[in-house]
């Protein structure tokens, strides 16, 4: 073994000199800028995906015969000359030295020095070579449209041109997920395609056409727009995808992948993605590291897909019940399915059936790496949220996903909200302002910021401002007169805040806390009758909506319907005395007992059952100051008011517009204290 290390250099010396590793250094070198010649050429001449598949399986078969021929012949000025051997000895051990003839060394090795010299040269030039060449591999961007990194675009519904309605919505589904996991392009979401759509008076079912999308393109800015098809020809799909220049209507990339059956689709549908990326700038590196198989992140079951597509239309219409259904029926076909898990989890928890959300989104963290990275955080986060009770880690994941996604409107909104839970509220007000930039048509980063403004801080010039700024980009939005309606309200202008409750009424008619304020606005203004009115929707549209037949009582009391009054007053009281067997241990329930009491005449029993309930939560000033204050008690109301003030209670509108507070209004203390902590 000693002669090892000795036999092993003077094999390494034979294959330099016999210009092995500069032949197959070249080799590679060409190999490479051939493939990405191919890769590149592929799309404009419709090359057909085995084209680079041969090229490949060429490329690698010719390697070993491109070491053979190097080690045989030697390429000489005069032409090709084949090595020849001679047995020497060394020592005592003879060996078989390959000796070039004289002739071949001549022409072939240079006198030792200088070959020495130029070998190095060659051999750092060839590592240059190689190095540039596979950096270039890797990082070039093939770039064939117009297209700039975090530029955005439109991506088309799927045309289906096969007649199989198996390829209806689930495909546009899968294309979508696919792309978006690129950090370099940002895809405009379906939720705010519908937003255009409402805009511009289409039905958000519409389907998303070559016409519709290159005009959305042009309204949202985005450069370039996507059309993708999937169409047959015999036994053979053809996936197809075009990008077209907004600003022109041109085709500037057309690809085309084929596919031999359907278990296939997925797989292909994935390499036009890339291929698509690839064309809008974005390296063979970044793709490599932002791209999970489409059958990992979603399903391999097309019929499973089609059903989780379906549930997120019917979540994205609001419409939760069937959203569930589909995202049952998804799971059902294909129990490994983590994206649907995380949507049934998500959609159950928040409007259904807590228990059952959470044993959903138990089941998906299970295989939560199953999913994209931006799917992954966002569960993650929220699942930190909602069921771990743990704001940090939820704001961790949450700024996490926006350094990989930094013009996600969806999660800065996100990160407001969780910064707005851990009252960090002017970090929160930027969150949300960020989010409204990136899509100024974004409904629910409006509605945070505002609603903010008005409960935890009571800026009402600030939820004025807003409320308008909403109104201009989502004038159909019943919620932006909502809030402008608060406002105005908070600052005393009755008659616009009256008709900005209507407003809010018209464009949506069953949006109950706007009937709510709309009520008592009229009430202050003295139009009972209305008031009364607008209470009775309320409890048409939900028999169940107690609150609503207090208020009624107060209303009619105050016209001096008294027996109407103590017919709605003991209505509330039923419930009340219900919600005591169910919610024993919440303190509100006594409170409200307690209140009602007092207004229906039960005044020591009343204030002994709020105070009770008080005692259960002695944080809680503000509605143990409600019961004070129809106690007649107002200068103990006060100091409750002072101490909630104190303890951070900040929504002045509620404080000027609450029936049980009314008689506080008029009061000099009250004043000076609104005026101490709202300035």
């Amino acid at each position: 073994m000693a002669g090892f290390p000795d036999r092993m250099s003077q094999f390494w010396k034979e294959l330099k000199d016999r210009n092995v590793i500069r032949s197959t250094t070249v080799y590679v070198a060409v190999v490479f800028g051939l493939l990405e010649l191919i890769d590149i050429i592929s799309g404009p001449l419709h090359l057909p995906g085995w084209v680079l598949t041969v090229f490949i399986f060429l490329f690698i078969a010719g390697f070993p015969i491109i070491i053979l021929v190097s080690w045989i012949f030697c390429f000489a000025p005069e032409g090709i000359k084949r090595y020849k051997t001679q047995p020497t000895e060394i020592g005592s051990v003879s060996t078989d030295e390959l000796i070039p003839v004289d002739t071949v060394i001549r022409k072939c090795i240079e006198p030792e020095a200088q070959a020495k010299h130029t070998g190095r040269i060659y051999g750092i030039s060839s590592f240059v070579v190689i190095c540039l060449v596979i950096i270039f591999f890797l990082f070039y961007s093939g770039k064939s449209a117009p297209f700039e990194e975090r530029d955005w675009v439109v991506l088309a519904d799927f045309v289906n041109l096969t007649e199989e309605d198996i390829f209806n919505k689930s495909l546009s589904t899968a294309f979508e997920i696919s792309i978006n996991q690129s950090r370099h392009i940002n895809v405009i979401s379906r939720q705010r395609v519908q937003e255009v759509l409402n805009r511009i008076g289409e039905d958000k079912a519409t389907p998303l056409d070559e016409k519709l999308c290159r005009e959305i393109a042009i309204r949202e800015g985005a450069k370039v727009y996507i059309l993708p098809e999937i169409s047959r020809v015999g036994h053979q799909y053809i996936l197809t995808g075009k990008v077209q220049e907004t600003a022109t209507g041109r085709v500037v990339v057309s690809e085309i992948i084929y596919s031999d059956n359907q278990d296939e689709i997925l797989m292909k549908l994935d390499r036009l993605t890339k291929k698509i990326r690839r064309h809008l700038g974005e390296s063979r590196y970044k793709i490599s590291g932002q791209s999970k198989l489409l059958a990992k992140v979603t399903t391999s079951s097309l019929d499973a897909l089609k059903q989780y597509s379906l549930g997120i239309e019917y979540h994205l219409n609001l419409d939760f019940s069937n959203a569930v259904t589909h995202y049952e029926n998804a799971i059902r076909l294909d129990s490994t399915f983590t994206a649907a898990k995380a949507s049934l989890g998500n959609i159950l928890y928040e409007r259904f059936d807590k228990e059952k959300g959470k044993y959903w989104l138990d089941e998906a963290m299970l295989t939560v790496d199953n999913l994209t990275e931006r799917e992954k955080l966002g569960i993650q986060a929220f699942y930190a949220a909602k069921i771990g009770q743990d704001l940090d880690l939820s704001l961790q994941y949450t700024r996490m996903n926006i350094e990989l996604y930094p013009d996600d409107a969806a999660l800065r909104n996100n990160l407001g909200w969780y910064l707005q839970n851990q009252q960090k509220y002017q970090e929160a007000a930027e969150a949300y302002k960020e989010a409204i930039r990136i899509d100024p048509y974004a409904m629910l980063p409006y509605g945070g910021l505002i609603w903010m403004f008005s409960q935890y801080l009571g800026n009402a010039d600030s939820v004025i401002i807003w409320s308008e700024r909403m109104i201009s980009h989502g004038p159909d939005n019943g919620w932006g007169y909502f809030y402008l309606g608060s406002g105005y309200f908070t600052v005393d202008d009755l008659p616009k805040a009256d008709a900005s409750f209507e407003k809010a009424r018209e464009l949506t008619p069953g949006l109950t806390l706007n009937l709510y304020r709309l009520a008592n606005t009229k009430r202050v203004l003295g139009r009972y009758e209305s008031a009364i009115e607008v209470l009775k929707t309320i409890a048409k549209l939900n028999p169940q909506e107690a609150p609503a037949y207090y208020q009624l009582g107060i209303n009619y009391q105050l016209m001096g319907e008294q027996e109407m009054a103590e017919t709605n007053y003991r209505k509330f009281k039923s419930f009340t005395e219900q919600w005591e067997l169910e919610m024993p241990d919440n303190p509100v329930t006594y409170l409200s007992r307690g209140v009602v009491l007092s207004r229906l005449g039960e005044m020591e029993e009343g204030l002994e059952v709020g105070a009770g309930g008080f005692e259960m939560d002695t944080s809680d000033h503000f509605n143990y100051a409600r019961l004070l204050a129809v106690q007649e008690k107002k200068d103990q109301a006060m100091e409750q008011i002072e101490m909630a003030l104190k303890s951070g209670y900040r929504d002045l509108c509620w404080l000027k517009m609450d029936p049980d507070l009314s008689t506080l209004q008029g009061e000099l203390r009250f004043k000076q204290l609104l005026n101490q902590y709202f300035k």
